[in-house]
């Protein structure tokens, strides 16, 4: 009974123990998965929408498991660093329509499976890229309407996933850098509408992009290379932007292009062809624009019928001439003209040029005209062709990168309209390349020995001087003519290969330029001794003229005669022998000295740098006399 009591005691407190920690998963629970009370919340509160709840910044709160978060419509100024950091399982982020001016660093981590950002319709003047570091997997971004004023380089290097971008109404952009677009290789579509720009931004970064949207921007011309790279383009969208010429070949690069929208724009005609490397072009929009009906328009009528047939309001009416007005630009009849075909107004020039130089065979036409080339193996070559040395430039030239043996031939240029073609063609010479020698020339001894008889040299042809300077390997031959009886047969003295001239120039020109190096060396150190000899014999001829001035004899005539001879006579001063002395102006007698022969001779050999005054102590009338 006892067991039985303990039993029961132990299920109930394990019961008990269950029941609490159901009670507080629970509690926590519900408070994970609460909904804010400013929001409302559905699909298990994974959709979370505040919007038009006059926020000024990010309700606290938001369940972690929220997918979708719609904040748009508030008054939001600032999204500070880790307001979302909880949720990572957000994919979509509304905050557009409030007035958000800036986004700190750090402001999105967490959003690691965020794929959707707008941010449209606020007051950012700057691209937030610092922000965009947490960014994996984002698709879509939307800065549309902000007073963004540049987009600098590498803006979005942060986001190589991103594959729409909107910058529409950005109607403060006033600069787009060169590298603006780099590192979206991924990017499918891009939106820079009603961005008053005047100059076609660089794309080329953009290998990826199949949809552009530039409309109602200031481009009143296209020129070629504009969308250099774009070969995936689809769609391009150009209304409303006041373009009133396109040259030839502008589209060349877009060779995937299915749909162009050129409307509301002010084009009065088109280069002939331009639209004939565009295989794929099914949808073209050309109304609402001013054209001239005339010769040059006929090729586009033809090319509408041809490839957009049943569609005759895609492409507008006829606004000049006055009895054309009104017409549709399919409906132009060849027969209502009187046309000719093209002149070609600077046709190529027959060329003489070295291997491995750069040419160009000009053939200048109208602009309306197409221009294509044709090369001496048949191919034909127009602007925007593949070649690896070889383009056709918008203007009809032809362009040699660098110019080859077998590029030699006969060049056709060719300029075509609708009612007929012309052709122009050159002649280009090719010869050997001259030998490279860098700043120096090189030049060469032949020695033959001949016969009267005829004289067989082998000597090199020579090559025609080209423009710029290039040094020139000259060759002066030495001809040694030698009459003898017996006629010999001629020697031909055969020429080193280039390179052999060359390694051999290069030897002599070392040779000669440590030989000058040598000379100067030798020449300093010869100048550098003579000048230490010079030295040193003008020193020890100082130190000579020296010792001479000390042996200059001082005579001392006193006008008193001294009394005997011996130091004890007659009590008169005794004169004290001459000692060197550094005081030339203060004599000091020696203690007890007499006058003696011994002395006088000691004092004529005494070194004195310069004439001294002995002063008397018995006011001796002094005569100073200098030899």
């Amino acid at each position: 009974c006892v067991t039985v009591h303990h039993t029961w005691n132990a299920a109930l407190v394990l019961l008990f123990y269950l029941s609490a920690r159901m009670w507080s998963v629970c509690a926590a629970s519900g408070r994970e998965q609460s909904c804010p009370t400013i929001c409302s919340c559905s699909n298990q509160f994974s959709k979370v929408v505040c919007t038009r709840r006059g926020l000024r910044e990010v309700p606290q709160g938001i369940p972690s498991n929220t997918r979708y978060l719609n904040l748009m419509e508030n008054d939001i100024q600032l999204i500070q660093a880790d307001t979302f950091r909880h949720l990572y399982h957000m994919e979509v982020l509304q905050l557009g329509r409030n007035s958000i001016r800036q986004i700190e660093v750090g402001a999105f981590n967490g959003l690691t499976s965020l794929n959707t950002l707008e941010l449209f319709e606020n007051r950012l003047t700057v691209i937030p890229s610092g922000a965009f570091e947490s960014f994996s997997k984002l698709r879509e971004l939307w800065l549309r309407n902000n007073p963004i004023e540049s987009i600098p380089s590498y803006a979005f290097n942060r986001v190589p996933s991103l594959l729409r971008l909107d910058l529409g109404e950005l109607r403060k952009l006033a600069y787009i850098s060169e590298g603006a677009f780099a590192g979206l290789i991924n990017l499918k579509y891009l939106n820079l509408g009603m961005c008053n720009l005047r100059d076609m931004p660089n794309l080329t970064p953009l290998v990826g992009l199949e949809e552009l949207e530039m409309s109602s921007n200031h481009f009143p011309q296209i020129q070629p290379g504009s969308f250099l790279g774009l070969k995936s383009l689809r769609k391009l969208w150009l209304m409303n932007s006041q373009i009133s010429v396109i040259e030839r070949n502008a589209f060349d690069d877009l060779t995937d292009l299915v749909e162009l929208n050129l409307a509301h724009n002010n084009l009065s005609s088109l280069p002939h062809d331009l639209f004939a490397p565009l295989r794929y072009l099914v949808q073209l929009h050309l109304h609402h624009n001013p054209w001239n009906c005339t010769c040059d328009i006929l090729w586009l009528a033809w090319w509408l019928r041809e490839y957009i047939p049943n569609n005759f309001t895609c492409c507008g009416r006829c606004h000049t001439p006055a009895h054309m007005r009104g017409k549709y630009v399919t409906e132009v009849d060849p027969g209502s003209f009187q046309c000719s075909g093209p002149v070609i107004l600077e046709p190529p020039q027959n060329v003489n040029i070295s291997e491995g130089r750069t040419v160009k065979l000009r053939c200048r036409t109208a602009d309306m005209a197409s221009v294509r080339w044709l090369l001496p193996n048949n191919t034909e070559l127009s602007h925007g062709s593949a070649h690896p040395r070889l383009s056709v430039f918008n203007n009809g030239t032809l362009h040699f990168l660098h110019v080859l043996l077998t590029d030699a031939g006969t060049y056709t240029c060719t300029v075509a309209n609708m009612v007929g073609a012309s052709a122009a063609s050159a002649l280009l010479h090719v010869t050997m390349a001259e030998i490279n020698t860098a700043n120096y020339t090189y030049f060469s001894t032949v020695t033959v020995e001949t016969t009267p008889e005829t004289v067989r040299t082998k000597v090199p042809p020579f090559l025609s001087t080209p423009p710029t300077y290039k040094p020139v390997f000259i060759s002066t031959p030495t001809v040694l003519l030698q009459s003898t009886r017996s006629p010999r047969p001629a020697l031909v003295v055969p020429t080193p290969d280039s390179s052999d001239l060359i390694r051999a120039s290069l030897d002599e020109v070392m040779r000669t330029t440590k030989i000058i190096i040598g000379c100067f060396v030798a020449v300093t150190l010869l100048a550098a001794a003579m000048l230490i000899i010079f030295y040193k014999l003008r020193k020890r001829h100082q130190q000579r003229s020296t010792v001479a001035a000390a042996r200059t004899i001082e005579i001392i005539n006193v006008e008193e005669e001294m009394a005997g001879g011996g130091p004890g006579e007659g009590g008169g001063g005794s004169v004290p022998s001459v000692h060197d002395h550094m005081n030339y102006n203060t004599y000091k007698p020696a203690h007890r000295a007499h006058w003696t022969d011994n002395s006088l001779g000691n004092s004529l050999h005494t070194t004195i740098p310069e004439p001294f005054i002995i002063q008397t102590h018995n006011k001796d009338k002094v005569q100073e006399t200098q030899i």
